[in-house]
């Protein structure tokens, strides 16, 4: 015969209510006036000020990562971003799967793999990690470095030097700079982790030959626009 099980109630109080009624009897104010004021149980809030129950208190089921390996996790999804190889979502569910059959951890994942909660929980417990779109990155731009900007640069300063140009420098009408911007027809990309806040993420890849209008915008220092250029591919 199968018993039906209980599950444990949930907390009628939250962790901010608990931690202002810890800060009110630690300056003083009785136990049971901090319940009745916060509105938490007495004999919790005398539990965790004696130090019986710890302050911080995690309901639910044992992660099956410890906090150091879910520490090294991030740290591991934070440094393959910035080797423009960003890490997926199942690249991060093989690593714990791997990690499981090695360590050879009881789990309930099916086949030792977590699943869509396993993850939404990674997530809830590690908020700088986030879910991106990664921009492609081609070999050329990823080869740039700023020693090979400040080299070009210094090569442009010492060019105008030498033909007595470097007055155009100082004339905004004079000093152009124009960029490009692709248009993909069909945009695809793939979802990545990446560190929350992060202006961009960029995978490294191949060129792409996706059918794309190309815009060149180009100014000068003044905010002059010379018309723009666009070129379909």
């Amino acid at each position: 015969m199968n018993l039906l099980r209980k599950m444990p109630p949930k907390l009628k109080y939250s962790e901010e209510q608990m931690s202002l009624a810890l800060n009110a009897v630690k300056q003083g104010m009785p136990v049971a006036t901090a319940a009745k004021t916060f509105k938490v149980p007495r004999t919790t809030l005398l539990d965790k000020k004696t130090g019986r129950t710890p302050i911080n208190r995690k309901m639910g089921p044992p992660s099956v990562l410890s906090l150091l390996e879910e520490e090294i996790l991030v740290n591991w999804i934070f440094l393959m971003t910035q080797k423009h190889q960003p890490v997926t979502k199942e690249q991060v569910l093989d690593s714990v799967q791997l990690i499981i059959k090695q360590e050879k951890r009881k789990s309930p994942f099916t086949d030792g793999r977590p699943g869509k909660k396993w993850f939404a929980s990674f997530l809830k417990r590690n908020p700088q990690v986030t879910s991106r779109i990664a921009q492609n990155l081609t070999p050329a731009r990823e080869s740039v470095t700023e020693e090979k900007l400040r080299r070009w640069f210094q090569e442009i300063h010492e060019y105008l030097r030498s033909e007595n140009l470097l007055d155009v420098t100082k004339d905004p009408t004079r000093v152009f700079n124009a960029d490009e911007s692709a248009f993909f027809l069909q945009p695809k990309g793939e979802k990545v982790l990446a560190k929350k806040g992060a202006k961009s993420v960029y995978i490294a890849g191949t060129n792409d030959d996706k059918e794309n209008l190309t815009v060149l915008v180009t100014a000068n220092g003044q905010g002059d626009f010379a018309p723009p250029m666009i070129i379909f591919k």
